[in-house]
């Protein structure tokens, strides 16, 4: 019999110890394979996505391969009790190695699902757009759990501004984890980012992310609780998957406002920066009105094509998202190593930060990461008011 206490961190720590960023992913896979973790029937689609099915159900069960990660290099690890995290020197990859472990066990449990293990999640969920837009899952699945979300409490009902599941899914959900003796506390939260589920939220019912313990993901500080890992793969394995509720409507979006600000603290320029309505159909709108407020609405996902220029980069013909933004470059970092850099700053900058961190309930330490990766408060006085409403936001 397999003891989940060794099991899960051996697993993990073997899955981080080196960095994979998009397009090494196969060596991942190959590795897994060799050693026995994986089948060796493990099916490939032609999007490079991995995927295996076991028994008859109607749950996909998904996390990613790649992680964030310049280059394809050595992680050294620190145990700090039950805290693995790095020497500082790269991030450690829990996002999403920490999912892919979780799903291992499962697999290794024989839990009846479709298991998929997408490519390219982290330049702009590249492997399951692309299952998305050229698959057969309509009508086929009801539930789709993606296995990617920091923390350790969060059933996601809502990513990129609107409802991915329902209410009744997500308290099903939460009672079904929750009812173990794990001592886990999930509950529902609508303030979802973005992952691989969302791109299937046209197609099945109800689309989620599950905390999986780790911290400051996308950083050299990133961390993983290793005990909340182990206990999470452990209640997976008595979850009554079929029968959780289908409840959501594939054909009515629900979207999700960003609240007013009202301030008096604008940069200067303000009324001659960024005053633009957009389409209904392409995304997200600012406003500057006489009374100092500025509203900001998200209707559709943030791959959408109306709206995909608004908020991604595309290099050589391929959806990126950005990430890893030097503090005075503007830069996008894409496909683990090219950085094509914005050459003046405006308003779609914020426009992609507001649909990455929209609604999430972040700590103070993780404001500061966004402050650091993506914002030049220092030089910058619209980087400075938006991260200022932002904290109001987060943290009201």
């Amino acid at each position: 019999m397999i003891n989940v206490n060794e099991f899960i961190p051996e697993l993990f720590l073997k899955l981080t110890s080196k960095t994979y960023p998009h397009g090494y992913e196969d060596i991942i896979v190959d590795e897994l394979v060799k050693t026995g973790y994986l089948p060796k029937d493990l099916n490939k689609d032609t999007h490079g996505n991995y995927f295996y099915s076991i028994g008859e159900s109607r749950t996909i069960f998904a996390s990613h391969l790649d992680t964030v990660s310049s280059k394809h290099e050595d992680v050294r690890h620190v145990l700090d009790g039950e805290t693995i995290r790095t020497d500082g020197t790269t991030t450690l990859g829990a996002d999403d190695k920490a999912g892919v472990s979780v799903m291992i066990w499962m697999m290794k449990h024989n839990i009846p699902g479709t298991y998929y293990f997408f490519i390219g999640e982290e330049v702009g969920c590249i492997g399951s757009g692309l299952a998305a837009k050229y698959g057969e899952f309509k009508g086929i699945y009801d539930r789709i759990i993606s296995f990617d979300r920091r923390g350790t409490t969060s059933i996601i009902t809502h990513q990129s501004w609107a409802r991915c599941c329902s209410d009744e899914f997500a308290d099903a959900f939460c009672a079904e984890l929750n009812k173990s003796d794990y001592k886990l506390k999930y509950i529902k939260d609508d303030g979802g980012v973005y992952t691989d589920s969302a791109e299937f939220v046209d197609l099945i019912p109800e689309c989620t992310n599950v905390s999986v313990g780790y911290y400051s993901e996308h950083t050299k500080s990133e961390n993983q609780d290793i005990r909340h890992l182990v206990n999470l793969a452990s209640a997976c394995l008595l979850v009554d998957w079929e029968n959780l509720p289908t409840k959501r409507d594939t054909s009515v979006y629900e979207g999700k406002s960003f609240k007013t600000y009202t301030t008096a603290s604008y940069p200067a320029d303000w009324d001659n920066y960024a005053t633009r309505t957009k389409r209904a159909d392409s995304g997200s709108s600012w406003s500057r009105s006489g009374t100092k407020s500025r509203d900001v609405t998200y209707y559709q996902d943030w791959y959408d094509n109306t709206g995909a220029d608004d908020i991604m980069m595309r290099n050589g013909g391929k959806k990126t998202r950005r990430g890893n933004q030097k503090k005075k470059g503007k830069t996008y970092f894409d496909n683990g190593g090219n950085l094509v850099e914005i050459s003046t700053p405006n308003d779609k900058q914020y426009d992609w930060l507001l649909a990455k961190y929209n609604g999430s309930k972040l700590k103070e330490k993780e404001l500061e990461v966004i402050r650091e990766q993506y914002l030049d408060i220092e030089n910058n006085d619209y980087d400075k008011f938006f991260y200022d409403c932002l904290v109001e936001e987060m943290l009201d």
